[in-house]
């Protein structure tokens, strides 16, 4: 009988903490701010949505110096396009490769060596691009 009445005793206890919880007003949602950023943490500014490119503030072009660099924007386009294309193949054929039996490693490192060098080709024409874009926009500094 002494476990039976211990039993009912928290049983009955547990109801009644449940009710009174259930009793008590709920602090608002608000009443814990967030904690303020650390003095060394600078702001940033949003990121741009993923389709879009943030370059800075807009600079005014004249006419030709517009043109010019759309010449340029698509001449590399056109260049990267090719270069691509050649590291897709190349990417194909290494996995052929990986995969063909006997293992010939004299054409898997040609194939590495390869891709190696359209990677290097495909940053170089990146750099070439910004440096000619850069000269571009130079005389636009100046005035």
């Amino acid at each position: 009988m002494g476990k039976k009445l211990i039993t009912s005793l928290v049983v009955v206890g547990g109801l009644a903490v449940n009710a009174a919880a259930h009793e008590l007003p709920m602090p608002p949602v608000d009443c814990f701010p967030p904690p303020p950023p650390p003095s060394d943490c600078r702001q940033r500014p949003p990121m741009p949505p993923p389709d879009q490119h943030w370059m800075g503030p807009k600079m005014p072009l004249n006419p030709a110096q517009q043109v010019q660099l759309d010449q340029l924007l698509q001449k590399e386009h056109d260049y990267t396009a090719g270069l691509m294309k050649k590291l897709a193949e190349s990417r194909q054929a290494l996995r052929l490769a990986e995969d063909r039996e006997p293992f010939d490693e004299v054409s898997v490192t040609a194939l590495v060596k390869q891709q190696a060098d359209l990677q290097t080709e495909l940053m170089l024409s990146h750099i070439r691009t910004k440096v000619r874009i850069k000269a571009l926009l130079q005389p636009a500094y100046k005035n």
